[in-house]
């Protein structure tokens, strides 16, 4: 395998998005650094293969060898969840929005877990015929699960086109 200046990505190799510039993958699916000119160990996690690697700003973070073909993930930001969707900020949980159609978000993101730094929708779940979601109060930090019909109902009133149940 020979690399040269003018030649930055060996024949047959593709760039890795997200990645530093000097990492390229193999048409058999190994990483390539070219500034060392070494092929990187791969690594399985149970679920997937995956290679240590650093991104543009020299982050480490591990690339998932089944990634690479898939669209980029374009996380959601505040601006948009309250411009362009145009959800309300629920006063009793003012780090969480709701949709007219009843999509929660937590527009003010966590410092921890798996999406930590990140807005996101929150995930209904159902309970005796109702849609759920769970929210952390902010006050004691707990999760309360709290009817997504009810909160869409107290937001929007009629205007809210929720299909879900709602009990006054």
């Amino acid at each position: 395998m020979e690399y040269t200046k003018n030649n930055p990505i060996p024949k047959g190799f593709r760039q890795i998005p997200k990645a530093a510039d000097h990492y390229v993958i193999s048409p058999n699916g190994y990483v390539f650094n070219s500034k060392t000119g070494n092929f990187l160990k791969q690594q399985w996690n149970g679920y997937s293969t995956y290679t240590i690697i650093r991104d543009t700003e020299g982050k480490q973070y591990r690339f998932c060898h089944s990634n690479i073909d898939k669209k980029q993930y374009k996380p959601l930001t505040r601006e948009w969840v309250l411009e362009v969707d145009k959800a309300k900020i629920i006063p009793e949980y003012p780090d969480y929005a709701i949709s007219h159609y009843g999509a929660v978000y937590r527009i003010q993101p966590r410092n921890t877990g798996p999406r930590a730094g990140e807005v996101c929708m929150l995930q209904e779940f159902g309970h005796k015929g109702h849609s759920y979601v769970a929210l952390r109060d902010p006050k004691t930090d707990h999760p309360r699960n709290v009817r997504v019909a009810r909160l869409t109902h107290q937001l929007w009133g009629d205007e809210g086109t929720y299909a879900g149940v709602f009990r006054a």
